[in-house]
């Protein structure tokens, strides 16, 4: 039994820190990692939510409910893309947020500086939106990367526009070897990017951390 893909229009989540409007100088779209329910991610941003600069940080299309402790409250976890759906998945990821970013980008001035910031598998998500779509943005920031032995990783940043990349990585927390973003920084670079290597602390980032310090 082989199942066969059925199109439909379903509705995706995202949480805006900010509102679009013509006081926002820089937006930034943040994709979670695997399993990271948004409020959590959020949390881990907290110090780049300021007035002047616009957080979008969309859900991964696939939600299903963590496992909880008896009466406690009910938390949502969602994940980009599946090993056995990889393909449909990845188009479905790049017509969602391209139209996410459209919506958004069209309700800030024109030419607005976009940062795109992708997290665990967050960054792949990132990297493949990226390569296939058609938003516009000017750097690409991604955090502890890990991209799924599914996805083609040379293949996906050979499609990437030549922007600057920032690769970070924590001195404290490396859940696989691939997260410390060297094999990522080489690849990066084989691919005639401009890329560097951050190392950060763990805790909630820092645009000082990220040398991007007002942006």
């Amino acid at each position: 039994m082989i199942p066969r893909p059925f199109h439909t229009t379903r509705t995706a989540r995202y949480i805006s820190l900010g509102e679009p409007g013509a006081d926002i100088q820089h937006v930034w779209f943040c994709l979670h990692g695997e399993g990271q329910p948004l409020g959590d991610f959020a949390a881990q941003l907290v110090n780049f939510d300021t007035p002047e600069r616009l957080l979008i940080l969309p859900e991964g299309l696939s939600r299903y409910a963590l496992p909880a402790p008896i009466a406690a409250t009910p938390t949502t976890a969602a994940t980009w893309f599946a090993p056995d759906s990889l393909l449909a998945d990845l188009s479905d990821l790049t017509t969602y947020l391209d139209e996410l970013a459209a919506q958004v980008l069209a309700q800030c001035p024109e030419g607005v500086p976009v940062t795109v910031f992708g997290y665990g598998h967050g960054a792949a998500a990132a990297c493949r939106w990226l390569a296939g779509g058609r938003t516009r943005y000017d750097r690409l920031l991604l955090y502890a990367s890990i991209f799924p032995p599914t996805i083609d990783r040379r293949a996906t940043l050979v499609g990437l526009p030549e922007r600057p990349v920032t690769l970070i990585s924590t001195t404290t927390e490396a859940f696989t070897p691939e997260a410390t973003g060297e094999a990522l920084l080489q690849d990066m670079q084989d691919a005639g990017l401009k890329a560097q290597l951050r190392y950060v602390s763990e805790g909630p980032l820092t645009l000082a951390a990220l040398g991007t310090v007002g942006k």
